[in-house]
């Protein structure tokens, strides 16, 4: 029951405008508007895993870090995907979502089994390397009410949600926050547990893309598990392909078609 758990939970593909078979809104608060992944005057409303399609008016856009509908001039809309080269970036708002871009076609993407997406690497990874919350912010249109989050990854770190919004608090020299306290404290309190790990995990946008060593179907986005590596797969889009790599600790599930710790693939 546990592992069907987790599959519901886990990976599904979109490329273009429409939502297809992805919740985007599952394992985001309530009240929070998503992106369009093509359309900047379109937004999402997520309401109990429900996500409600919204429009702004005409000559405005939707700014998914202010959460609302701004002038054309202030707006931050999500990054179109590069004509060419692989790359990848945060679907804003989520911390288990993603935009995979190949050859200039956006696909979101979902991470597994309380995997998050890392943007310093282009892919999956474990929680305590990805220091996401901006899920976890919920929006109550009450500017009194404040939460306080911990840092996954840094001691000395946390967030304040504010309507909505994550605000980056980092604490003075020595000191360590406290999430009794809420507060800033000495270590001796603080009893952080973090564990501080350099990783030499190179993203993707950063290095050439591998070409993969299968024939690519000449239509349509297709994942494949890799022929020798149970690390790596290939994506396929429209006849080309490449090569991925999961991160250091993971392995590719094809049922699933995504990175997931081992004791999980092919459940």
């Amino acid at each position: 029951m546990a592992f069907q758990l987790l599959a519901l939970l886990c990976f599904t593909t979109l490329i273009g405008n429409g939502l297809a078979d992805i919740n985007i809104c599952s394992n985001v608060a309530d009240n929070l508007f998503l992106p369009h992944v093509s359309n900047c005057s379109q937004y999402y409303l997520c309401v109990a895993n429900q996500a409600i399609v919204r429009s702004c008016t005409n000559g405005y856009y939707f700014d998914a870090r202010d959460q609302q509908c701004v002038d054309v001039s202030e707006v931050r809309c999500l990054p179109k995907c590069p004509s060419q080269g692989l790359s990848s970036y945060c679907y804003d708002r989520t911390c288990t979502k993603y935009v995979l871009c190949f050859a200039g076609e956006p696909v979101i993407r979902e991470c597994c089994d309380g995997l998050q997406y890392n943007a310093m690497t282009d892919r999956c990874d474990y929680p305590q390397y990805v220091d996401c919350v901006d899920n976890l912010c919920i929006r109550q249109n009450n500017a009194a009410a404040i939460t306080y989050i911990a840092s996954k990854a840094l001691c000395d770190k946390y967030y304040i949600c504010v309507d909505g919004l994550p605000v980056n608090q980092t604490c003075a020299a020595g000191l360590q926050y406290n999430p009794d306290c809420q507060c800033c404290d000495f270590p001796s309190r603080a009893n952080c547990t973090v564990e501080a790990l350099q990783r030499n995990i190179q993203p993707y946008a950063r290095v050439p893309p591998r070409s993969a060593d299968i024939q690519c179907p000449e239509e349509g986005a297709h994942f494949y598990a890799h022929k020798t590596r149970k690390e790596a797969y290939y994506y396929c889009l429209n006849g080309r392909g490449v090569t991925l790599d999961c991160t250091p600790g993971l392995e590719y599930d094809a049922k699933l078609e995504e990175c997931r710790e081992p004791q999980f693939v092919g459940a």
